[in-house]
């Protein structure tokens, strides 16, 4: 059953990608001509539909508290703490978001132009979120009326501590006063048991100490993912 279910997922994701691809692709080329800054907020509005469908695919079940706390008017960080993907689907299909993301995943097969074409924004990390180079793009998305996502911690954990805060990316939204918005997130049950280390680890990715396509295929086995977000003020 595991290996019926990992190619079924597979074959629906990798559907769904050719299509996303083609679609962005042609819908930004097309409103590019009229407006470079409504081609991006295109992208961005589209992430929540995508991470809905993404949802819905890999068996997330998302139980939200402090909904009514997300701002009605597009144009805000998000922030909280961050152990992979799941977290980032499950908060993306709830507002639509842009991400910033390390330098490396623009080179990733296929899912790097994707996401790029979402209007990721990446980061080198060796020169970090400080350069004035990033925080202009970040007002840039702001000002656009694009919420944008960063992980203060500057990586991800196994999501039941976190790590000191850097506090670099919070500056365009202090110096243009535009809110942000604080979530937290845990892994409540994975395939209807109560998570343990073993279930934890299949679910947190470390993206510097777990390759991304082992993690991701023992992922797709799961029957389904318990999780709890708390929209904070």
């Amino acid at each position: 059953m595991k290996i019926i279910r990992i190619f079924y997922k597979l074959l629906v994701i990798s559907i769904f990608a050719i299509f996303l691809l083609f679609y962005l692709t042609l819908a930004k080329l097309i409103l590019s001509v009229f407006s470079k800054e409504f081609a991006n907020r295109f992208g961005f509005l589209n992430s929540k539909l995508v991470s809905k469908f993404l949802k819905t695919i890999w068996g997330i079940h998302l139980n939200v508290i402090g909904k009514e706390n997300i701002p009605n008017k597009n144009g805000f960080i998000v922030f909280g703490n961050h152990f992979g993907y799941v977290e980032l689907i499950s908060l993306c299909s709830l507002t639509p978001i842009v991400f910033v993301s390390k330098q490396e995943i623009r080179k990733w097969p296929v899912l790097g132009f994707i996401i790029g074409l979402g209007g990721t924004i990446f980061v080198d990390r060796d020169s970090g979120g400080k350069s004035n180079k990033y925080i202009n793009q970040l007002k840039k998305a702001l000002k656009n009326q694009i919420n944008i996502y960063f992980s203060p911690e500057g990586t991800n954990s196994d999501g039941t501590f976190l790590y000191r805060f850097k506090s670099a990316l919070f500056v365009p939204a202090n110096q243009l006063k535009y809110p942000i918005l604080p979530y937290a997130c845990a892994i409540k049950k994975v395939n209807n048991r109560t998570v343990d280390r073993k279930h934890r680890l299949k679910v947190a990715w470390f993206g510097d100490e777990q390759n991304f396509g082992d993690h991701f295929i023992n992922f797709l086995a799961l029957k389904n993912i318990d999780v709890e977000m708390r929209i904070l003020k």
